[in-house]
């Protein structure tokens, strides 16, 4: 991985990089819970307080998932229905562009599941715990 201040890559560390292949459907339904759960709990809200204080709606946060679905709620160009509806497709979308763009990547261990599941926990685990047990055994001694 690159030194961001200096572009140069680091060297002397190990690196561990773990993705996550749920099953779609199951992807989809976790999708589905987070964007409710996220407008229930007060994303509209959120939004309205922060054009409240001054904001415009044209800052870069407000291109983020959600934020720029209720934006257009609140300017009344959409229905809240269709910014939730919006919000789950859309971050759907980013999520099979994010799995494509890591599929490429050689150096990623996928393990099966979402990250809440035990057998992708433990995995995860085990993976690490292979990781340091090379790290411990290439360490000098002393």
């Amino acid at each position: 991985m690159p030194d961001l201040a200096t572009g140069v890559p680091l060297s002397g560390y190990r690196v561990l990089q773990i993705g996550l292949a749920p099953d779609r459907e199951k992807l989809v339904e976790a999708i589905a819970r987070r964007t409710h759960c996220m407008f229930e709990q007060g994303l509209v809200e959120e939004v309205r307080a922060l054009l409240a204080g001054g904001l415009t709606g044209d800052e870069k946060p407000f291109e983020a998932l959600g934020y720029k679905q209720v934006l257009r709620y609140l300017r009344g160009e959409i229905s809240l229905e269709e910014a939730i509806s919006s919000t789950e497709i859309e971050t759907r979308q980013y999520a099979k562009r994010q799995m494509t763009w890591f599929r490429r990547d050689p150096r990623v261990h996928w393990l099966a599941g979402m990250g809440s599941e035990e057998g992708a926990l433990e995995e995860a685990v085990g993976q690490v715990s292979n990781l340091l047990a090379i790290c411990n055994r290439a360490r000098p001694a002393g």
